[in-house]
């Protein structure tokens, strides 16, 4: 488990860091999109055959802490999206963005599936 959200906190501060750098997204568009892809890191890295299985499941206790890092940037995107968005400048943020989420809820519910094929 320390070896994914390691993984994955590269992955999303790698995102972020990139949005920040090339197009100079505020800070709470960032905090969004990195917990996003570390979310997303972390059922990829952890579940490598995720990627292509389905059915969304939240309720496996074992990985709380993804689950709860991709939700953060779930449940604040929306409002940072819209403080970039009044602010005239969103272009590719909010399609790499939109990438996070569908990403994030995509390897999310195959890992549950991934896993209650493991304790079987």
């Amino acid at each position: 488990m320390r070896k994914a959200i390691s993984a994955a906190l590269g992955i999303g501060l790698a995102i972020g860091g990139t949005l920040y750098v090339m197009f100079d997204s505020n800070l709470f568009l960032i905090a969004a999109v990195v917990a996003l892809y570390t979310g997303w890191g972390y059922f990829a890295v952890r579940y490598r055959r995720v990627l292509i299985r389905e059915f969304p499941q939240f309720d496996r206790s074992r990985d709380r802490l993804g689950y709860a890092i991709g939700l953060f940037g779930l449940s604040i995107g929306p409002i940072a999206f819209s403080q970039q968005f009044t602010a005239g400048d969103l272009s590719i943020q909010l399609f790499v963005g939109y990438i996070g989420v569908v990403g994030f809820l995509h390897t999310a519910s195959a890992a549950a599936v991934e896993g209650e094929s493991e304790s079987q």
